[in-house]
């Protein structure tokens, strides 16, 4: 009976994952559910090596869970810690993120390997600086790794930007002091500064301010930093960075509204 039951065990281990279970397994992930996470995983861990059609895996999908509250740190994302326990295949751009160099570096079999993008356009760099990957971002920048591409998205963002969408102060500051751009400008003119502000992180505003950025950095829609602030709610923040000089906007002939 106990060889029966491990052959049959076995056929279950080995039978391909169910498409439905595959699409409720992402949609779960996706939307932050933890519960249903956890409960599908423990009946089928093979589901944390899951992919959608286009290829994006659930630990991708994991990192990019936002229910409108921001991106979470990978170091605190449940969802993706209980992916990653079920030790899942990454691909490199998932080894970027949350891998450690040794990985990384293994993956990087060709002097091109640090050009390849996601299928949502971003590089190993993007990705790295993203997950807060100190180390694989210091590795991929001495690999040679475009400190200024741009993402090929409608965004256009890049490197030092997506540090900054996940609120990731240590890959921030080793681009910044690689020399990445803090005035650089993203679709419809958003800064670094903006980014910092939305988030409510005074530590990075003042990162950003350290390492050349403007306070008062106007996007194309005549929104400045501190008007993000605002709009996120952060009171503390925007009282700061009023000390600073920060305005909230300008008016059509570009004078600058006090307020």
């Amino acid at each position: 009976m106990r060889i029966a039951a491990l052959i049959a065990c076995l056929i279950i281990v080995a039978l391909p994952l169910r498409a439905d279970d595959v699409a409720d397994f992402l949609k779960a992930v996706a939307g932050d559910d933890r519960p249903t996470v956890h409960t599908m995983l423990a009946r089928d861990p093979s589901l944390a090596n899951a992919h959608r059609p286009n290829g994006n895996g659930a630990v991708t999908i994991a990192l990019f869970i936002n229910q409108g509250e921001g991106f979470l740190d990978p170091a605190k994302n449940e969802v993706l810690q209980a992916i990653l326990a079920h030790k899942p295949a990454l691909d490199v751009f998932e080894t970027a993120a949350v891998g450690t160099p040794a990985e990384l570096e293994a993956m990087l079999t060709d002097a091109g390997a640090v050009t390849k993008r996601t299928p949502f356009g971003w590089t190993m760099l993007h990705m790295a600086a993203f997950g807060g990957n100190a180390a694989n971002t210091e590795l991929l920048l001495k690999k040679g790794s475009a400190i200024e591409s741009r993402a090929a998205s409608k965004f256009r963002n890049t490197p030092l930007q997506t540090a900054l969408l996940a609120g990731q102060y240590a890959t921030a500051k080793i681009l910044l002091d690689h020399g990445a751009d803090a005035l650089v400008r993203q679709s419809k003119g958003s800064t670094p500064m903006h980014e910092a502000a939305l988030l409510g992180r005074m530590d990075l505003v003042q990162l950003l301010l350290d390492h050349g950025a403007e306070i008062n950095s106007v996007s194309d829609n005549g929104q400045t930093p501190l008007a993000e602030a605002l709009r996120g709610k952060h009171e503390e923040l925007a009282t700061w960075m009023k000390t600073k000089g920060a305005v909230v906007g300008v008016q059509p002939d570009d004078e600058v509204l006090k307020k």
